[in-house]
């Protein structure tokens, strides 16, 4: 079922009604308001331009490229001059010919980027943790859905919201700082609109002026291990470590199993933790003896 709703004067119809902090954003960084209609009583109206185009501003941008993108015109353009673009990583376990793609963008600067999917955001951290044991750190999310509430009660960091379906409210086309998360509005290949926008697969003719990067850096939480990335270092603790170097076990595991490598990475990092338990368990019951032994053989003495 669509929704009416009154942004800033436009008549618009989405699948869902905007939540509080979307209707925030709006107010702060277009100084409107949203409402929604009766159905029956106003009729929809399809805007000529993005919504964006209607709240002028010193229009920015920063290129994204998807993994198939890798070595296309655009890309090598965006690249010969010097600027780093982002790369969305493939979703889920991809093959040796496109691991070899990404590392090879990443060494010519391209800064990677993981997907966050609403349905499953658990996922993430293990996308995250994987990627950054085979040398692809992330330095920030990309989603595809469009704005979820769920998103700014994720861990802090930058988060590229698509509205790839056109069926929600996209963000306001500014970087958005909303307590520890940075969003950004972001779109396909295109050369309208204004503000701040991440374009997915930029065409070869778009104008290279005016690029301005993100915020970098996302923090995720996998088995109670907090990690944060930044452009500068990996920031965990030592099991976090011990974490990321142990993962790479999931590249032999996911041929072998029928599962996607999330779904083995949780279940290897819920075995290590409780192998560890039952270690420190052994470890503790060993000392408990030796030091009974030990007292017992003073007071023989």
């Amino acid at each position: 079922m669509s929704v009416l709703l009154n942004v800033c004067g436009l008549i618009l119809s989405t699948q869902t009604i905007p939540d509080i902090t979307l209707i925030q954003f709006y107010q702060q960084y277009y100084y409107c308001d949203i409402q929604v209609l009766d159905q029956e009583d106003t009729p929809p109206l399809a805007p000529q331009y993005p919504i964006s185009a209607y709240f002028p501003n010193i229009r920015q941008w920063w290129p994204v490229f998807t993994i198939d993108q890798v070595g296309s015109a655009s890309y090598k353009r965006i690249i010969q001059h010097g600027i780093k673009p982002g790369l969305i990583l493939p979703n889920e376990y991809f093959n040796i010919r496109n691991y070899y793609k990404a590392k090879k963008a990443v060494s010519e600067g391209a800064i990677p980027l993981a997907l966050y999917e609403s349905r499953q955001p658990h996922y993430f951290a293990s996308k995250a943790t994987f990627s950054t044991a085979i040398g692809l750190r992330p330095l920030g999310a990309f989603t595809t859905t469009g704005w979820d509430n769920n998103l700014n009660l994720q861990p802090a960091g930058t988060y590229i919201v698509q509205n790839q379906n056109n069926n929600t409210l996209p963000l306001p086309t500014r970087e958005i700082l909303d307590r520890s998360h940075y969003f950004y509005h972001a779109q396909q290949n295109t050369e309208q609109g204004n503000g701040y926008q991440v374009i997915v697969n930029p065409s070869t003719s778009i104008s290279l002026d005016n690029i301005r990067y993100p915020k970098l850096g996302i923090a995720w939480t996998f088995n109670d291990i907090d990690y944060l990335s930044t452009p500068e270092q990996i920031q965990t603790n030592a099991f976090g470590y011990l974490f990321i170097i142990l993962s790479t076990v999931v590249i032999p595991l996911d041929f072998i199993l029928p599962r996607t490598y999330p779904d083995v990475l949780r279940f290897f990092g819920s075995s290590i933790s409780w192998i560890s338990l039952l270690l420190g368990g052994i470890l503790l019951l060993i000392f408990i003896v030796s030091i009974f032994r030990k007292v017992r053989s003073h007071g023989a003495d």
